[in-house]
């Protein structure tokens, strides 16, 4: 009984993954730039800044994107100047996000 009940319960879990893919996951493909443009704009990515800026530095630059709505890549490379334009593009790559390699 408890066998039977298992391999009935696998076919319906086998049905119910088939359905999933096949009904929601088929067909969807990523919006690439607006993925990108999300993580770039994300107060979350100064954290990689940390090990060179210190947490309160970067706290202080979470912050104040937070408050007014500026990019990171404005406070950090325009405003306060802890980047050269070359060096963000550099760390803030997508491969370097995906797989770090660069000296934070």
């Amino acid at each position: 009984m408890i066998t039977f009940a298992l391999f009935s319960s696998t076919a319906t879990m086998e049905n119910a993954v088939n359905s999933l893919r096949v009904n929601c996951i088929k067909g969807i493909t990523a919006n690439a730039e607006l993925t990108r443009n999300l993580v770039l704009n994300s107060l979350g990515i100064v954290t990689l800044r940390k090990p060179s800026l210190g947490y309160r530095q970067c706290a202080e630059i979470a912050h104040e994107g937070y408050l007014t709505g500026k990019s990171l890549h404005d406070i950090v490379v325009k405003e306060r100047k802890l980047l050269t334009p070359e060096r963000w593009a550099e760390v803030f790559s997508c491969a370097n996000l995906i797989n770090p390699k660069c000296e934070q």
